[in-house]
């Protein structure tokens, strides 16, 4: 078949500049390694991006990226594990804070 649903299509990289960022690193007595999370509001010519990255991998906790800085996802050398569109006449603080509360992560102290 010539056409291809757009579900099945594999998602284009993520590429714009980060307008909001949230980037934590916890740890605790349980768990052998820290856990990084990143949350990220990435702007594009489209709207924004909101994106996931949470990763235990201490290679990448000194190069994730930060506010201000321009990404190209497939330079990134992480992956993020969530991503929203969010159009550009939709998103406001309200919605980052959103995004914030409903996917950020730690790793809990016992």
């Amino acid at each position: 078949m010539a056409n291809t649903p757009e579900a099945a299509t594999p998602q284009a990289p993520i590429r714009g500049k980060i307008i909001e960022a949230e980037v934590s690193l916890s740890q605790n007595a349980v768990n052998p390694l820290p856990l990084a999370c990143g949350l990220y509001a990435i702007e594009d010519a489209k709207g924004v991006w909101l994106c996931a990255y949470y990763g235990t991998n201490r290679s990448n906790f000194d190069f994730l990226p930060q506010k201000d800085a321009s990404v190209d996802e497939d330079q990134l050398g992480i992956a993020f594990q969530s991503r929203e569109f969010i159009p550009r006449d939709r998103y406001k603080p309200e919605v980052w804070e959103e995004f914030k509360k409903a996917r950020f992560r730690t790793l809990a102290s016992h």
